[in-house]
């Protein structure tokens, strides 16, 4: 029993670390590319939303969506190495 738990505090923390770096390293991607190739876009229905801020939130949902379930499987990975010592 004690090993399962370990198993679950984990893949909770590895998930946790995956989505905080999928947020950071997806948005700062989002912001370089839609700053370098889609910062004139404009969109006429919202005044205030430019392309490279659009692209922010694109690589934000993309590099969480990646990045949890990455962070997991490394987390269990090394979890499952650690229970076998």
């Amino acid at each position: 029993m004690y090993f399962m738990n370990k198993k679950i505090m984990a893949s909770i923390f590895g998930g946790l670390i995956g989505l905080l770096v999928g947020v950071v390293g997806g948005g700062f991607l989002g912001l370089v590319i839609g700053g370098t190739f889609f910062g004139w876009l404009e969109f006429p229905g919202y005044p205030y939303l430019t392309g490279y801020e659009l692209f922010t939130y694109i690589g934000i949902a993309i590099g969480a969506l990646v990045a949890i379930p990455l962070g997991v499987i490394i987390a269990l990975r090394i979890a499952s190495k650690m229970i076998k010592k």
